[in-house]
């Protein structure tokens, strides 16, 4: 039988290729490869506070006053950890690029120190393991928060309809350039332009707009929704903490948008009964 002879440009079969696991040692040995483990490690923990600082500055207004709160910062500070190796990483490579290798010069091409690593069987697969169980931890953590905050927040089933939804305060929302308007039905219409709301008791809101889109955002309460004119869209939270809180428009509106803004007034029972009474809101349970 006559051999297949390989056309005369064919590149040589490799004969003396060192298996995965040597050239990844190999390039662990490298100096540069070493001082970016070191800044990825330093650089990570000089990062790590940030997680505590975002909940800092979160917190500056008095949140979390409710479970939904309190649900969106436990995210923002698992995220936030999770993206620090990556983040120290990227930095470290950074750094070294521009420090480490700032001395090389001159007109001829470099030695070849760090031979490519993209058929290294091993980075390839740890690379890609490694991506998708971060990516699936994020995706599943993702939607089991946004399935209990939409629970939290009794999704879009009128009040009602909620368990124990008959004991829920329902509040009127209109957004309008550039005010809040707040009714209470339950208490002979009762109008006002800060949100006063009671301690520990379901709130649902019924969202609207007369003129343009508007976002309704409670933000310490972690409600946000939009105004659309025309239509009602719907939402609600429990508060659980007492304190005055801010409501802001956080949907681009017209000229006086930033300054759409009031309070929430989140009261013990007493107190927001008696407020109902002296505002001519009628008798309360």
């Amino acid at each position: 039988m006559t051999a297949t002879m390989p056309p005369p440009d064919a590149p040589e079969a490799p004969t003396n290729r060192p298996p995965s696991m040597h050239r990844v040692r190999n390039w662990i040995r490298r100096p540069y490869a070493r001082w970016v483990m070191v800044l990825t490690v330093v650089i990570g923990f000089l990062l790590l506070p940030l997680c505590w600082l975002l909940l800092a500055a979160m917190n500056q207004t008095g949140a979390p006053a409710s479970e939904i709160m309190q649900d969106i910062e436990t995210t923002v500070f698992v995220f936030t950890i999770v993206s620090i190796p990556i983040t120290a990483f990227v930095f470290a490579v950074l750094v070294y690029s521009l420090l480490g290798w700032k001395h090389v010069s001159g007109d001829e091409v470099p030695a070849d120190e760090s031979p490519a690593i993209r058929g290294n069987v091993i980075g390839a697969t740890l690379w890609t393991v490694v991506s998708s169980l971060l990516a699936m931890f994020l995706v599943v953590w993702g939607l089991v928060e946004l399935a209990q905050i939409t629970a939290n927040s009794y999704g879009t089933i009128s009040a009602d309809e909620q368990p124990g939804g008959k004991d829920a305060l329902i509040v009127n929302v209109t957004g309008q350039q550039w005010v809040w308007t707040f009714e209470y039905p339950q208490h002979d219409g009762l109008t006002s332009d800060v949100l006063y709301l009671p301690k520990d008791r379901a709130v649902y809101f019924n969202v609207t707009s007369k003129d343009v889109i508007h976002n309704f955002w409670a933000v310490e309460l972690g409600v946000k929704i939009d105004a659309n004119p025309g239509a009602i869209t719907q939402t609600g939270v429990t508060p659980n903490k007492a304190g005055t809180f801010n409501v802001r428009c956080a949907e681009l509106c017209g000229l006086h948008h930033a300054y759409m803004e009031t309070q929430i007034q989140v009261l013990e029972k007493d107190s927001f009964d008696s407020w109902v009474r002296e505002s001519g809101g009628g008798r309360t349970s």
